[in-house]
């Protein structure tokens, strides 16, 4: 492990974003060994997420483990046995994510960091301006966990860029562009899932929002 001088001695120098290139600065050695850091990012805004964000080691909250927030917005885990553990994250605002950690390889690394990134929910609070497709699916035979193996994918007939999104446990959905685009864009709109398989067209415009309604799945 890579000690540190305090809790709050990771420092960020530089970060490339978009390429998870991360540069820190390490104080002297002390008693406090660092574990690994985790660095939450927005997938939208590509900053730090809003809201409370929940994250949890071993289905642990990080109040019991004791971590801290450093200033740079790293989540600071020190002290840990070398192991393998299970990482999630949830919000209100975003899908839950998980990743399994093993902190043995993180043992005299200049980058001892975990980068998780939080996709927003539909009821994530966008911008006025921002370019988004919402929807709702909606089953003709319900089913428990129906959505959980769904993906919505857009497809810019131009360009050929996809974007994928997940519904939530309502069957809502919402795909959101960070890029500009064009005026008007024509988006081909993929549902796939176990047995089900469907396409239709829509047409997007540059800071609007549009709604495809109720969409029908077997």
């Amino acid at each position: 492990m890579v000690s540190v001088k305090s809790r709050a001695a990771l420092t960020e120098t530089a970060r490339t974003k978009g390429k998870g290139e991360h540069k820190y600065i390490f104080s002297c050695p002390s008693d406090l060994s660092l574990s690994f850091a985790v660095w939450v990012v927005d997938d939208y805004t590509q900053k730090e997420p809003m809201g409370e964000v929940r994250v949890m080691l071993n289905g642990e909250k990080i109040t019991t483990l004791k971590p801290l927030k450093n200033m740079s917005g790293y989540l600071i885990f020190s002290g840990l046995p070398e192991g393998t553990y299970t990482l999630s994250v949830d919000s209100e605002f975003y899908f839950s994510e998980e990743k399994i950690v093993d902190n043995s390889s993180f043992v005299n690394s200049k980058e001892p960091v975990v980068e998780i990134v939080l996709k927003p929910k539909p009821r994530y609070p966008f911008p006025d301006r921002a370019t988004l497709i919402r929807g709702i699916l909606v089953p003709l035979a319900p089913e428990p966990d129906l959505f959980a193996d769904i993906t919505v994918k857009a497809i810019s007939k131009s360009t050929g860029r996809e974007i994928l999104g997940t519904p939530d446990e309502k069957g809502e959905f919402v795909l959101y562009f960070r890029e500009i685009i064009n005026k008007k864009a024509e988006i081909i709109l993929e549902i796939k899932g176990e047995g089900i398989e469907k396409t239709l067209s829509v047409l997007i415009e540059e800071g609007q929002s549009m709604y495809t309604g109720v969409i029908s799945i077997p």
